[in-house]
């Protein structure tokens, strides 16, 4: 079992790892058939053997069986005044009496000897053979001489039915259970393979997650020293117009990227494997109140207009991250100033349903800044975030302009 992160290579792989399961499925039907059929064979041609010779030569059932129809036969043909040539009388009474095979002989000389049905069960018709049936013949006293009688209604059948049975319940079970041992190991494998790949997904998310902290520990440094010079110098070059505005250009290039660096350490922190604990659930008024109308100061401080009629309250509470909460509204913050357009009022509301609580800010579209056609790193690690805290994030385009809805569920 292989876990890859290119959609290309997993299918590839999916379709191996399922080629193998089809294979080795089958496979194991395969075994399982042979070797019920087998097994199936051994226990007939064994268990036929020890059953025959155990109807045959060990025991009296024939005996026990055979007497009582042997005795009223007697008394049939002496009540009757019966020869061994009145066949068709006695020959009547074996068919009244639903007798599969008898015999009459004479000193070893068959009179007269007939089948009634055709029993399908092969060990069985051997109680048709007269050769066999001679140790077991008793005597019936005929009007005209004393013959031999062997008489035979199916009395062994029903062992050998019973023991056919048995030997497909028995052959059918084995392949079951070798079938289901089999399908067990194989899931048994594949847990294993998937286990030891996703324990090592897991490692290899942490070191990545573990880099790209470090990575942006490590750019924030350097830019907190390049924004500082470049305060210094602006300071001592107050007079000159020209410097001032490259010093400015690499001010605003500097806040982006220390901008976007904080961007990709939100999302490391919050797309990593590590606990988020929420803090204790607030009234919505309380937790929202001050960063709402902090982001409306800032934005019009920056001369953007804000439309903050859609804001209203109620007494419900939600459980959120403080410090997860503080860096999604920085983060919204810094992509209106980036790409909005401040000739268009940002438009921010709230609404409530059954279950969650939501904040919604629109902002103009300007047509030479486009949000979508960036990496959208800031809009990821709010949407991880805010997965964290066990919410839900979306944006859509719409009317000319650019929302985005925080949803959070009520506690």
């Amino acid at each position: 079992m292989h876990v890859y992160t290119q959609n290309g290579e997993e299918d590839t792989v999916l379709r191996d790892d399922l080629k193998r399961v089809k294979q080795k499925l089958s496979l194991t039907f395969a075994i399982a058939i042979i070797g019920t059929c087998v097994v199936f064979g051994l226990l007939y041609y064994l268990g036929i053997d020890l059953l025959s010779y155990y109807i045959e030569a060990g025991s009296c059932m024939i005996y026990y069986n055979e007497k009582p129809y042997i005795d009223e036969f007697q008394q049939y043909v002496s009540d009757n005044d019966i020869s061994t040539t009145d066949v068709e009388q006695y020959d009547e009474w074996m068919s009244e009496h639903d007798v599969a095979f008898y015999s009459v002989q004479e000193m070893g000389k068959v009179i007269y000897n007939k089948s009634n049905v055709d029993k399908l069960i092969s060990p069985a018709k051997n109680m048709y053979d007269y050769r066999f049936t001679g140790s077991y013949e008793l005597p019936v006293q005929f009007s005209d001489i004393e013959a031999e009688v062997f008489i035979y209604t199916g009395f062994t059948e029903k062992y050998y039915i019973a023991f056919m049975i048995f030997d497909v319940g028995f052959s059918l079970m084995l392949g079951i259970v070798f079938v289901y041992l089999r399908i067990r190991k194989i899931i048994a494998g594949y847990q294993t393979e998937l286990e030891a790949s996703q324990e090592q997904e897991k490692k290899a998310r942490q070191e990545k997650d573990e880099l790209m902290r470090n990575m942006a520990h490590d750019l924030r440094t350097p830019l907190t020293g390049v924004m500082t010079y470049v305060d210094v110098m602006k300071l001592e070059n107050e007079a000159y117009a020209e410097n001032m505005k490259n010093l400015n250009f690499i001010s605003e290039k500097v806040l982006d990227i220390r901008t976007q660096v904080d961007n990709l350490l939100d999302f490391s922190i919050a797309g990593s494997q590590r606990p988020v604990e929420l803090d204790a659930s607030m009234d919505v008024e309380y937790i929202f109140g001050d960063y709402l109308s902090d982001v409306c100061a800032q934005l019009m401080k920056s001369n953007y207009e804000v439309d903050a009629e859609g804001i209203s309250f109620k007494q419900v509470k939600v459980a959120v991250n403080m410090a997860f909460l503080t860096r999604i509204f920085s983060n919204l913050t810094d992509n209106i100033y980036k790409y909005a357009d401040n000739k268009k009022p940002v438009v921010m509301k709230t609404a409530f349903t059954k279950k969650t609580f939501s904040v919604e800010i629109g902002n103009g579209v300007c047509d030479n800044k486009t949000l979508l056609k960036s990496a959208g790193i800031g809009l990821k690690s709010v949407d991880a975030m805010m997965q964290r805290m066990n919410g839900s994030m979306s944006f859509k385009r719409e009317h000319g302009k650019f929302w985005v809805k925080l949803e959070f569920p009520i506690v």
